[in-house]
Order: C-alpha cells, then structure tokens, then sequence
C-alpha cells in the first residue's frame, strides 16, 4: 500500500503515513464487516461492489411493503 501511495505522488509522507495507520486500525476490524473487497482489480471489484448493492436492496428491512405483500397473497392462496 506504501509503494502504491508513493508512485501515485499525491500525498505528503505525513498524509501516506496517516493512511497507512488508518488502514491497520481498520484491518484489525474486519470480522467486523459483512461484506470485505480486496481492490486488486477494478473492474472485478466494481462489479462486487455492485452485486452487494443489489443485495442490500432485496433485504426484507427495505421492503416496506412486504407484510402487505404476503398478507394479499395468503389470502389468494387461502381463497383457493
């Protein structure tokens, strides 16, 4: 990460080493995390991070209507 920082040639070794420290501390949390993406290639983690979007939307605390949902298609089912 060090290496990456330096050739990037954007930060003062102040700002790098700041990162650097920031990272470990958020490292030694990773258990912590539901999701983890290792950016080593783009284009791949893009598409991770992407695909955990889409699942965050099809959780059943964001379907507010869901309980009315499945309420109606008992009754269909019942009515049988």
């Amino acid at each position: 990460m060090r290496a990456r920082l330096e050739r990037r040639a954007r930060d003062s070794a102040g700002t790098i080493e700041k990162r650097l420290r920031n990272a470990k501390l958020e490292m030694q949390h990773y258990s912590e995390y539901d999701y983890i993406i290792i950016n080593d290639d783009l284009e791949a983690s893009t598409q991770k991070v992407r695909s955990i979007l889409a699942a965050a939307r099809l959780a059943r605390p964001r379907l507010t209507q869901l309980d009315n949902f499945v309420k109606d298609l008992q009754g269909q089912i019942d009515s049988l």
